[in-house]
């Protein structure tokens, strides 16, 4: 039977640690200073047996400005090693970091502090379960680096993650097993950070969902087909983007307008005929610009089938005949001329064109919204009418 170890207590005052990693470069150097605090005694134990866990308080700075605190329980002797703690940094400043963000994300860091609150737990299964909430305040980082091994969308990722007073919230939980030989806390935590970066790319309204709800869907505006009025659940949509944009200032929105002639060629045909009987409303009664109502609508598409040029049934004595709703429709989408390409382009056009008057309305600066090129396309199974939404920082 192996011997018992017993630790402790150990006090410390005015202590300090110099940290070096030699393994990046250029080196990166920090010193803990001012460190006081005490462990109280604490004991390998037996095979079999519950560690007995040592209260620890300790308290410094970390490079002479950030504010360092640890307290909780833990048992270094134990095997798996037993833990139960919190830790608190205020105020690091983050330039010094710079090697490390131009290793792994090509750019270094100009400016920013960073606060953080940790808790680890470590049960006796060796099972880790840890909570990181990073604050991260002014995050600036410098032009891309010549030759760095990576690069990163960083600073559209900022512009997406920083509310409107600069300032990124983050919460970073992470598990796993201390058993496993696989496991590093550390490049856990940085796999988590370099996979939220990489998502200012493939899926930026995603970031903008951690604060504002939604999700990737908030990437498009739906459309019924054939048509660019801008729907209730399409508004309220909006409404999200509106909102994030208002706190993410550095963001800015380019809209694009699709369709598809080979989807909706019967939509463009039948919301022509609609817009006929829109005209006909107007000329009726230019005051009213209220929409169609279902009451009227048989009314006033009679008056568009009246003026129409076209062959129509006649009666006994030669007069047209008086034809219900579905027939009249019928002989007036067959005598419109054929949708074209010009006209899916036009339709395109105009979605993209509602998205961003709507978006306007909410009070974005107009210098912040862009209308790109409409795109008509020949669409697959799964394509549906919709306006695209992109974000950029310039």
């Amino acid at each position: 039977m192996a011997p018992v170890v017993v630790f402790g207590p150990v006090s410390l005052v005015n202590g300090k640690v110099l940290f070096s990693d030699f393994f990046i470069k250029p080196n990166y150097s920090a010193d803990l200073t001012e460190l006081t605090g005490k462990l109280s005694a604490f004991s390998s134990q037996p095979a079999g047996s519950e560690p007995v866990l040592a209260d620890l308080e300790l308290r410094g700075r970390a490079e002479g400005s950030a504010s360092l605190e640890i307290t909780g329980k833990l048992n270094p002797l134990a095997k798996p090693l037993a833990l139960d703690i919190v830790g608190k940094v205020r105020d690091l400043e983050l330039p010094p970091l710079s090697p490390y963000s131009v290793k792994y994300a090509g750019h270094g860091i100009e400016r920013g502090k960073l606060s953080m609150d940790v808790s680890y737990k470590v049960l006796p299964s060796g099972q880790l379960t840890a909570s990181n909430k990073l604050v991260l305040n002014q995050l600036t980082f410098g032009d891309p680096v010549e030759g760095a091994p990576n690069s990163l969308p960083v600073r559209l990722a900022v512009a997406l993650l920083a509310d409107s007073h600069g300032v990124i919230d983050l919460d970073l939980p992470i598990s796993g097993s201390l058993n496993d030989p696989q496991f590093r806390i550390g490049p856990v935590i940085f796999k988590i950070i370099v996979n939220l970066i990489g998502k200012a790319i493939t899926a930026p309204f995603s970031l903008l969902a951690r604060a504002f709800g939604g999700g990737d869907e908030l990437s498009s505006v739906a459309f019924a087909p054939g048509s660019a009025t801008l729907t209730p659940e399409a508004r309220q949509n909006l409404d999200k983007v509106a909102k994030a944009l208002t706190e993410r200032p550095a963001l800015k929105i380019t809209v694009t307008g699709t369709a598809s002639l080979e989807r909706e060629r019967d939509a463009i045909q039948r919301e022509r005929l609609q817009e006929l009987v829109r005209a006909a409303k107007r000329r009726a009664t230019p005051a009213d610009t209220t929409p169609v109502q279902a009451a009227e609508y048989p009314a006033l598409l009679k008056e568009v089938y009246r003026r129409a040029d076209m062959p129509k049934p006649r009666n006994l004595v030669g007069m047209a005949k008086d034809l219900p709703v579905p027939e009249m429709e019928a002989l007036l989408l067959a005598h419109l001329p054929a949708a074209t390409e010009d006209l899916a382009t036009e339709l395109a056009t105009h979605r993209g064109q509602a998205v961003k008057a709507y978006l306007a309305e909410q009070k974005l600066p107009d210098e912040r919204l862009f209308l790109a090129a409409p795109k008509t396309t020949a669409a697959d199974d799964k394509w549906t009418p919709q306006a695209q939404l992109s974000l950029a920082t310039q």
